[in-house]
């Protein structure tokens, strides 16, 4: 994949690129209020400090997270989904990232999700926000591994006839576990400054930063069938 810098410093050519693969909360949409609230009330229920739980969740499937500071009664795919569904039904508070919806029509059908959130959370939200539905879509129940495992972005890949890896892919992520998982499958990560900073994300192995999909535009590949993206990390 091809890098090259622009006379603009901040902005960076990405071409033959042969697909982009997005995480959903916190990169294409703001779930960030539904779920602190979701996991400050159960934290409260169990008598746990939430701060940390708030801290580490972001990225992560509900079930591991249950299992990193929840008693082992919750530890059950039947929890998971309670919490799950909980947030399913809070629609307000939920918003589109800046730019996300342009960026996805421009994409045309070179684009997919890989999320942590299940289909019964996840693609109600993208119809209520009105976002366009990918032929690909990743979820925990595609796979045995949630992030930072690479097994949903390599998954992805897969699907979108990209080849073996994700290295001819560009990873769009919000969280850490999320870019650990999208450098582990080989594809270049793009964070989205939405909960962490610029500092904070090459830390986790960003290649670059944006503020929010107002600063991707979209160029024809190539050879037609390629696209080329340029990154405005300003």
């Amino acid at each position: 994949m091809p890098i090259i810098a622009t006379a603009d410093s901040t902005i960076v050519k990405l071409s033959n690129i042969r697909g982009a693969i997005f995480d959903l909360d916190g990169t294409l949409i703001s779930t960030l209020q539904v779920t602190e609230h979701v996991y400050t009330k159960h934290s409260q229920i169990h008598n746990i400090d939430p701060l940390p739980v708030i801290h580490f969740c972001h990225g992560i499937p509900t079930l591991q997270v249950l299992q990193e500071f929840f008693p082992a009664t919750t530890h059950t795919p039947e929890y998971a989904e309670l919490i799950e569904r909980e947030a399913a039904e809070m629609l307000e508070g939920i918003e589109v990232i800046p730019g996300s919806r342009e960026l996805l029509e421009a994409l045309g059908d070179k684009w997919s999700i890989f999320t942590s959130g299940m289909p019964f959370l996840a693609l109600p939200r993208m119809k209520a926000l009105g976002l366009p539905i990918p032929k690909v879509f990743v979820t925990p129940v595609n796979i045995a591994n949630g992030k930072p495992n690479p097994e949903g972005y390599l998954l992805a890949a897969q699907r979108m006839q990209c080849g073996d890896d994700a290295a001819d892919c560009v990873v769009f992520e919000d969280a850490a576990a999320g870019i650990a998982a999208g450098k582990a499958a080989g594809a270049l990560v793009i964070g989205l400054r939405t909960q962490l900073s610029a500092k904070q994300l090459k830390a986790a192995g960003a290649a670059y930063t944006i503020e929010d999909m107002t600063k991707v535009a979209v160029g024809s590949g190539v050879d037609g069938d390629c696209l080329t993206l340029f990154i405005d990390e300003s």
